[in-house]
């Protein structure tokens, strides 16, 4: 998801994940689904198969932390904010962990063509110092609408392909 604002020449945009459930529906699939493996493996309990329970309860422990740390991570987010002068990049999960300043004339969007029409560009931000890959929860679509974002306020694009239009 792309989100951008501008007010008084700063511009701030936001790159997060699409999240297709939130973590309160992320806990329902988990409750419904120990529901039913913890039926199934009772039944088999009393029908004297009571191996099954320890391995019914690791399966319903496993689906709560995969569903748990998938659900984490959908909430990363990555802010640019792009003044005249500099270009600062906040990553984190749920609030800014990292946080990179570059100077934005010495600074260039290093784009990866992607190889096919399933893939989706690579963009990596890049300056004398550090590199940054931008987006990588992006999908194809969110990715082209953050590089135009980026293009239109000013920052200049390199791609590995620059014979091709976009």
């Amino acid at each position: 998801m792309v989100k951008h604002f501008t007010q008084n020449n700063i511009t701030t945009i936001t790159l997060s994940p699409n999240r297709s459930a939130t973590w309160a529906e992320a806990k329902m699939i988990v409750f419904i689904m120990a529901l039913c493996v913890l039926l199934i493996a009772s039944i088999w309990t009393l029908l004297g198969m009571w191996l099954i329970l320890p391995f019914a309860g690791f399966e319903v422990a496993l689906l709560a932390f995969l569903m748990h740390k998938v659900n984490r991570h959908c909430y990363s987010k990555q802010i640019i904010t792009i003044n005249p002068k500099t270009l600062i990049i906040e990553c984190g999960i749920q609030y800014p962990i990292f946080n990179w300043q570059f100077e934005r004339h010495k600074t260039h969007l290093s784009v990866i063509e992607a190889e096919s029409s399933f893939d989706r560009p690579h963009m990596i931000l890049t300056d004398e110092n550090i590199s940054i890959e931008l987006g990588q929860f992006l999908n194809q679509q969110d990715c082209l609408i953050a590089r135009n974002l980026l293009k239109h306020n000013g920052v200049m694009e390199v791609s590995n392909k620059w014979w091709k239009r976009q």
